[in-house]
């Protein structure tokens, strides 16, 4: 599904260009989540990585593109020069989490809450990165965009089944190294590079596990413009109903919008039905540079 965000993460998976590709994510994301994981969107091994919604190995993911990023944004400012001068706040996102609180969350809100400036910091230098404090304040931007617009694609999938309850991020898992089989497809035909990381979430329907799958990869770099980030967020091939939700996806996108009054004989139109700014299946994210 497509979407076009600014500050982190949004629609074609498949960019014409071929970057290089970039690893590395400060924050660990090799390991399917655990109970004391489950706060974050994205698996972390550890207390000390799970403050971080997206999940990574210290030698590829997401941290590392984000870091990319930052060094080729221009105009960031944040204020102190020092760790010590970070920002301890932490923005509380639009994700509803499950039952399970774990110790890195407060307790208080019904929602996934992101890392601080500090916390992703200190969980940089953890896993013997070397960030600047200037850089905290985008990395931490690009880092909760990225996050929401992949929930956002999420519901889009989500709206084909209309649950009875809203459906909250259950746990996630980072698999940098695990390229997905279409990752790997699109890659062998020559039509795409590899994801720079993999993300895989599973969210809870009505009492439901439903696992996504989410491909990231970079967007080309261009002299005095931000760098995107793609997304390719779709139901993982684990079930019958994934592959319906795919079959389903692809007649909305490719048949729908040339049969007579846009298909309205195949039931009404949903959140999940391609428009003219969302096309494809996937999203981008692009950072501001303010």
């Amino acid at each position: 599904m497509t979407a076009d965000v600014n500050a982190a993460a949004a629609a074609c998976p498949h960019p014409p260009h071929k970057p290089a590709q970039t690893q590395g994510c400060p924050v660990d994301h090799s390991k399917s989540s655990t109970s004391t994981t489950q706060s974050c969107p994205v698996d972390h091994r550890n207390s000390s990585a799970a403050q971080c919604p997206v999940d990574g190995d210290p030698k590829a993911g997401l941290s590392a593109e984000m870091m990319r990023v930052a060094n080729h944004s221009a105009g960031f400012t944040v204020n102190g020069s020092s760790p010590t001068g970070l920002s301890m706040d932490r923005a509380v996102s639009s994700i509803p989490k499950g039952d399970f609180t774990p110790e890195h969350q407060t307790g208080t809100e019904e929602k996934w809450e992101y890392p601080s400036e500090d916390m992703y910091f200190k969980a940089m230098k953890r896993k013997g990165w070397a960030p600047k404090a200037q850089q905290m304040k985008t990395i931490v931007a690009i880092h909760n965009t990225v996050n929401e617009q992949s929930w956002r694609e999420v519901l889009k999938w989500e709206s084909f089944h209309e649950p009875k309850d809203p459906v909250k991020l259950k746990k996630f898992m980072g698999k940098p190294t695990e390229y997905s089989p279409k990752a790997k497809m699109m890659h062998w035909l020559g039509w795409s590079v590899l994801p720079f990381d993999r993300h895989d979430w599973v969210v809870d329907r009505d009492g439901k596990e439903v696992r996504y799958v989410i491909d990231f990869y970079s967007g080309a770099a261009t002299p005095g413009k931000p760098l995107s980030v793609y997304l390719d967020v779709r139901p993982a091939l684990d079930s019958v109903e994934g592959v319906v939700d795919r079959l389903r996806w692809q007649f909305h996108e490719k048949i729908m919008p040339f049969l007579p009054f846009q298909g309205a004989a195949f039931g009404k139109k949903t959140n999940a039905t391609p428009t003219q700014e969302d096309q494809g299946g996937h999203s981008k994210v692009t950072p501001k540079t303010n």
